[in-house]
């Protein structure tokens, strides 16, 4: 499942790193008499780069993907984020479909000041949240940023404080799900989120409503 191999890569990753920083040094030569603990740290941060970079792993996510399709019963959520001077302000676009492509949501939200990347995550954020209201179990989701769609995959370490607070904010919402995938789409899949955003900014820089929400009926 999708799901299970996005997070396993996450945890393997970090935890090879957390005992290359915290075995105790008493360990490190009863075991390892052979190595010193920065060789062992080493050693232990290049199998977490290993991990965080495998292929196959890579391609599990989009065969994870093919079987979503395949069997039709995932929702469809696409999200986009939009920042005007990076930082500037910004705002979310969310436009979910139903498993069988009917529009379900429009949602448009203003986040005040952010740089283009937190605006991602906050657009994904909210989509995951719609759609978990909604009663949705299994998601396609479908964002045109590379950095944020492989760091929810494991490809790309989060480094920035501020985004690792909202990836773990993604990574949390997500294991509500039953099953979902995640896959990068060009901006030219994407452009009713990214209409969305855009409007979310415009309207809160006239000082509009802070989020627009269209639902419309479910079949």
């Amino acid at each position: 499942m999708a799901t299970q191999s996005t997070v396993d890569r996450q945890l393997v990753s970090r935890v090879l790193e957390l005992l290359g920083e915290r075995l105790p040094d008493d360990l490190v030569r009863a075991e390892f008499p052979e190595l010193s603990r920065n060789e062992l740290r080493h050693l232990l941060n290049v199998l977490a780069e290993h991990v965080r970079s495998c292929q196959e792993w890579a391609e599990d996510a989009d065969i994870g993907h093919e079987r979503l399709h395949s069997r039709g019963t995932a929702a469809s959520l696409y999200c986009d984020g939009a920042s005007r001077g990076n930082p500037g302000p910004s705002g979310t676009g969310v436009l979910l479909l139903s498993p069988n492509d009917r529009k379900v949501l429009e949602l448009s939200r203003f986040i005040d000041d952010a740089t283009n990347n937190e605006a991602e995550y906050q657009a994904l954020i909210r989509g995951l949240q719609a759609a978990e209201d909604l009663g949705f179990k299994n998601l396609q989701i479908f964002l045109d940023s590379e950095l944020v769609v492989k760091q929810v995959r494991g490809e790309y370490r989060v480094k920035n404080p501020r985004l690792q607070k909202l990836f773990r904010e993604v990574m949390s919402t997500l294991q509500r799900f039953d099953d979902y995938a995640i896959v990068r789409v060009g901006r030219e899949h994407n452009k009713q989120a990214d209409r969305l955003a855009n409007d979310a900014i415009d309207r809160g820089l006239r000082g509009g409503e802070r989020e627009t929400y269209r639902l419309t009926q479910r079949e």
